[in-house]
């Protein structure tokens, strides 16, 4: 009879969110840890109580305003490029990971923008554009890191000339807030909004879309004469 009830109960949590959420609620499953890139040994974070691999934004919105209904604590993750045990607060946090948001659309080389989403990676972004006569201008040493995470976190590369900095390129952010709603946020060095967003560090939500500069791709001759 305890069995039925349990299983009866289940499937009332399953119909109101994921299998895991389920198993969490009726105890069956504990917090975990969420390792970096490098795998096991090399945590961001200690209490993990679900990991969301997400392909929309639709699918980030509903797992934020989830997890505000519930007082947990979200984090972002892309591909686990990350040296700290950082990443999370003490509380039990869910990590929605961006990798499978990773669609690149609007491409316009006359206007010279693309939007990609979060989970895009240079290297992907890099191929795109290439069969399509074009270039991002910039890149960094780890081609293997998403976008949405260069730019959350600030990853720049050196230069004294052009944008150090991957945000350097972005023309626009959607960005999903704390309260699950989609806020588009456009480049204006004037803005506080635009100067928060552009380097939150994840603090203010989760970046979704990213709308890029691109250039046309040019053909580079080199001639060494001794």
């Amino acid at each position: 009879m305890m069995m039925m009830m349990m299983m009866m109960m289940m499937l009332l949590l399953l119909s109101c969110g994921s299998v895991l959420n389920g198993l969490f609620a009726l105890g069956l499953v504990s917090a975990f840890e969420y390792n970096t890139f490098d795998g096991p040994g090399f945590p961001s974070c200690y209490n993990v109580t679900q990991v969301a691999n997400v392909t929309s934004v639709a699918e980030v919105q509903g797992l934020v305003k989830f997890a505000a209904s519930k007082g947990l604590q979200v984090r972002a993750g892309g591909k686990g490029h990350m040296w700290y045990d950082t990443q999370c607060s003490d509380d039990e946090t869910i990590i929605i990971r961006t990798e499978f948001l990773n669609k690149i659309r609007d491409f316009d080389l006359a206007a010279g923008t693309v939007v990609v989403e979060a989970g895009v990676t240079f290297f992907q972004l890099a191929e795109y554009l290439h069969q399509r006569g074009a270039n991002m201008g910039t890149g960094l040493v780890n081609w293997n890191i998403t976008l949405g995470g260069s730019v959350a976190m600030g990853a720049h590369r050196s230069s004294l000339r052009e944008d150090a900095a991957v945000v350097g390129g972005v023309l626009a952010l959607d960005m999903v807030d704390g309260l699950g709603g989609l806020r588009c946020i456009e480049r204006d060095e004037s803005s506080d909004d635009w100067l928060a967003a552009s380097t939150s560090l994840g603090l203010l939500g989760i970046i979704v879309n990213i709308k890029l500069k691109v250039f046309a791709d040019s053909k580079v001759y080199a001639m060494q004469k001794t």
